[in-house]
């Protein structure tokens, strides 16, 4: 018996591809759906007893959990992957070591706290708490802040006291990396940013995934499969953030071993469950 993989194609992203292909060659059965908006779809390609795993969308991640019983099925420990649970186990690790997290209401209140203590040149780092990130992170100026915290709530779906952010003081990254751990090693990554710019290359730098090899060997870990965005800022290395396996963007990762260790866990896990 061997995995199902349930892909999704957002916008047809000739970047899955390679790990279609890759699925395809390891002999394994592959499903391709096209990304919908909200919840859509019933997706019962497979048995609820099959061992499937699932890559794609946030949104369609978070429909499949509730509504499908596969095992593994969805890599993705949205708990584990809030700031606030990771910041706790590998704080040492960070770039943004100087945070404060706060609910967004609280930060219109305490702006000029926060801006006079974490602001440069009246700019501030924020992102939200949540591994489903309802905002992106980004810099934000003082003089938008109520323009642009409109727009998160709205954008969110939530009041903003609802809505646990991470604020930071800006900083002006090198280069970023996205590293692929399943079972406390790294197996694939590739560079994805350089200077603030997309920019996508198989090349990854051997510091940089030897603090992803480090993190990866931590004791606690978020989830069996997920990945590390780790960054060199001021000639140090650091961890950017971290996501979940299933709907994290691979970019020029090798799929080969990707495939094998991730469907070697999905198996182990399936027989674990089913005897």
């Amino acid at each position: 018996m061997k995995p199902k993989w349930l892909i999704e194609n957002y916008e047809h992203d000739s970047s899955l591809d390679p790990l279609i292909d890759e699925i395809k060659n390891q002999d394994m059965e592959v499903k391709v759906v096209k990304y919908e908006p909200f919840e859509s779809g019933k997706y019962d390609f497979y048995n609820v007893d099959d061992c499937v795993v699932f890559y794609g969308t946030l949104n369609l991640g978070r429909q499949l959990q509730r509504q499908k019983p596969w095992i593994p099925g969805v890599y993705c420990n949205f708990k584990n992957l809030c700031c606030h649970t990771y910041f706790s186990y590998w704080s040492k690790y960070l770039l943004n070591q100087d945070y404060i997290m706060l609910p967004m209401i609280e930060i219109l209140k305490k702006r000029e706290y926060i801006y006079n203590h974490f602001g440069k040149r009246e700019v501030i780092f924020i992102r939200p708490d949540s591994g489903a990130k309802p905002i992106t992170g980004q810099t934000l100026k003082y003089e938008d802040l109520d323009k642009e915290f409109k727009l998160f709530g709205d954008y969110a779906g939530n009041d903003l006291d609802q809505i646990i952010a991470i604020i930071s003081s800006p900083k002006s990254i090198n280069i970023e990396w996205r590293f692929v751990v399943v079972d406390k090693k790294v197996v694939a990554g590739s560079q994805y940013k350089k200077n603030n710019k997309l920019d996508i290359s198989r090349f990854f730098d051997v510091e940089a995934f030897e603090l992803a090899n480090k993190i990866a060997q931590e004791d606690w870990q978020p989830d069996r499969a997920y990945t590390l965005d780790i960054c060199e800022w001021c000639g140090m290395y650091y961890l950017l953030e971290a996501n979940s396996f299933s709907c994290s963007g691979l970019y020029e990762a090798d799929p080969k071993p990707i495939v094998e260790e991730i469907s070697r866990i999905a198996l182990e896990e399936w027989k674990e469950y089913n005897e």
